[in-house]
């Protein structure tokens, strides 16, 4: 879906915001403040879908990673192994509460 990004003034938005809802179901919505763009309003759907994909890729760099200490010898097939089923594990969970990478909280 290559349309072009749709915007609105943050004074527009607030006065109009059923419409830029409306608006977001079909693709992202840019928000301007004094002509420049600050935001992006898209729907629970774009939203996941982003999400979904950005775990997908550090799932792969995990791997790439971990395939790499392998390769290098800083890690054994078996912990390698033993790590990666962990982490298959983990992302099955779907629990947002567990801390991310480096002790961060999800969001």
């Amino acid at each position: 879906m290559n349309r072009n990004l749709v915007t609105f003034t943050a004074r527009d938005a607030k006065t109009r915001f059923g419409e830029v809802l409306d608006e977001a179901l079909g693709s992202p919505v840019g928000i301007t403040r004094h002509d420049r763009l600050t935001a992006y309003i898209v729907s629970k759907r774009d939203f996941d879908a982003l999400r979904e994909r950005v775990q997908d890729l550090e799932d792969q760099l995990w791997l790439a990673k971990a395939n790499a200490a392998r390769e290098e010898g800083f890690a054994s097939a078996s912990d390698v192994d033993a790590f990666l089923s962990f982490s298959r594990n983990l992302g099955h969970e779907h629990n947002d509460d567990k801390p991310g990478p480096e002790g961060l909280q999800n969001p």
